[in-house]
């Protein structure tokens, strides 16, 4: 049996479907982040959060690949501390930030339509 999340107004549709967190952009944002998905075990999720306050304003980062505009930034971001992120959210999406460990991101940054809803459905999974 699976539970799923559903979000498929925002920039990503997230689910979880047994033991795995799934992340696929939507629309053009699979070409404008480089990828067509992200399959997570929950095992590698330390939880999920709604930080609105969560940005890249003064925090320099390597894009690699991806794209970064003032309303837009989607691929995989690399920081000067050696954390690698993936970021796919536009204006005004609040990012869903969902912490991970033993996988090549440190943490994906999202936009979904109910990153609250989103966040409370991962942070059960993975109690």
């Amino acid at each position: 049996m699976s539970e799923t999340q559903n979000n498929r107004k925002g920039s990503n549709t997230v689910t979880i479907e047994g033991k795995t967190l799934k992340v696929v952009p939507n629309g053009l944002n699979k070409l404008w982040s480089f990828k067509g998905n992200l399959e997570i075990p929950l095992a590698h999720v330390a939880g999920a959060t709604l930080d609105p306050g969560f940005n890249m304003s003064g925090r320099p980062a390597f894009r690699d690949p991806g794209l970064a505009t003032s309303g837009k930034k989607a691929g995989t971001f690399k920081f000067p501390d050696g954390d690698i992120e993936f970021w796919n959210i536009a204006q005004p999406e609040q990012p869903l930030v969902i912490q991970l460990h033993d996988e090549k991101f440190d943490r994906l940054v999202l936009g979904v339509a109910d990153p609250r809803q989103a966040a409370d459905a991962i942070n059960a999974a993975i109690e």
